[in-house]
C-alpha cells in the first residue's frame, strides 16, 4: 500500500509503531454495595443532621431510629432514602420538613454533618434507641399534629416527642440491611425478627391522606 496517497493513514501508523505500550485504563462500575451504603448513609445523616441537629445525642439517634422503624413498616419505602425523601416532590406533605421547606438551600455546618455522619454509621452498624422502640413518628413540642391522638406516645427527647402505631412493635428496628439488593430485602430481614404484625388500622402519615394497609400488603387510601 502506498500511505503516501494517504497522510493520515500514515500519521495514524506512525503514532501506532511509536507508542506500542499505551495502557488504556479499565472502567470498572461501581460496586452497589457501596453505592447504596453510601447512598443510605448520607440520607441518614442529612435527616439527623436537619431535623435534630441541636438535639442531644439520644435525640439524634431517636431520629434515626425513627427511619429504621418505618424501613420495617410495610407502608414505608424500603430505602433509607426512600423513606427520608417520601413526598419531598410535594410543597406540603413530605414526612421530614426539612425535604421540602427549603431546607436544603441552607447547608448545615460541616460539624453538625461530620456528628450527624457518625451516628449514622453507629445506626447502620447495628446500633438502636431502646428510649424510642418502635417508634415511626415524631414532632416538635410546640406543636399537635392531627395524628398525635391516635398514635401510642412513647417518649420525649429535647424538642420532639415520639410515637408509635397502635399494635406496632415496641422495639427498635435493627440495620440488617442488604445493600447489594438495595436495601429492599430489610423489610422481609426484619418482619422475620418481629414476631408482633403491624395493626393494619387506619393511620394518616404526615400530610398524607388517611392510609389503611390490605391483607395482601397494598397500601389503601381510605374510600378505596
Amino acid at each position: 500500500m502506498a500511505f503516501g496517497k494517504y497522510p493520515l493513514a500514515k500519521l495514524a501508523l506512525g503514532v501506532a509503531m511509536a507508542l506500542p505500550q499505551i495502557a488504556f485504563a479499565q472502567i470498572t462500575p461501581p460496586d452497589p454495595v457501596t453505592v447504596n451504603r453510601t447512598r443510605a448513609l448520607t440520607c441518614l445523616a442529612q435527616a439527623i443532621s436537619y431535623e435534630a441537629g441541636n438535639e442531644t445525642i439520644a435525640g439524634q439517634e431517636a431520629v434515626a431510629q425513627v427511619i429504621l422503624n418505618r424501613l420495617r413498616h410495610p407502608a414505608y419505602p424500603k430505602t433509607i432514602c426512600g423513606v427520608v425523601y417520601q413526598g419531598s416532590e410535594r410543597k406540603t406533605g413530605c414526612q421530614f420538613t426539612f425535604t421540602c421547606d427549603g431546607s436544603l438551600r441552607r447547608p448545615r455546618s460541616a460539624q453538625s454533618m461530620a456528628f450527624a455522619t457518625a451516628i449514622a454509621e453507629r445506626v447502620l452498624s447495628g446500633g438502636t434507641s431502646l428510649i424510642v422502640g418502635g417508634a415511626t413518628h415524631y414532632h416538635a413540642n410546640y406543636v399537635l399534629p392531627y395524628w398525635a391522638p391516635s398514635l401510642v406516645k412513647i417518649a420525649n427527647i429535647g424538642a420532639h416527642i415520639f410515637y408509635r402505631m397502635p399494635g406496632a412493635p415496641d422495639f427498635p428496628a435493627v440495620a440488617n440491611i442488604d445493600y447489594a439488593r438495595g436495601e429492599i430485602a430489610v423489610a422481609q430481614q426484619n418482619s422475620a425478627q418481629q414476631p408482633p404484625a403491624p395493626n393494619t388500622s387506619l393511620f394518616s402519615p404526615w400530610g398524607l391522606p388517611t392510609l389503611s394497609i390490605a391483607p395482601s400488603g397494598r397500601i389503601k387510601v381510605a374510600g378505596e
